[in-house]
């Protein structure tokens, strides 16, 4: 059973945080590496979350996948410089 709910109300959530983050603040500096570490341990946490019991698309969390997705084109299109 595929849903679409938990991966467009995921989306929506993580564009909307996306949006909000700052990247150039004086004392924290956002780098690749950086932003490719928090994706890694973002695909890690949402294989060990694991979707609800009764969705059997993918063994692993399709919403917080895509939160993690909404999060990084947010700030890629929407984001604060400061």
């Amino acid at each position: 059973m595929f849903s679409l709910g938990p991966i467009i109300f995921g989306l929506i959530f993580g564009l909307i945080i996306g949006s909000q983050l700052k990247l150039n603040i004086d004392d924290t500096r956002f780098t690749l590496g950086s932003f490719i570490v928090i994706l890694i341990a973002g695909i890690i946490m949402a294989w060990q979350l694991g979707n609800f019991p009764f969705y059997t698309d993918l063994p692993i969390s399709t919403a917080f996948l895509s939160a993690l997705i909404g999060i990084f084109v947010g700030k890629l299109i929407f984001a604060r410089s400061k």
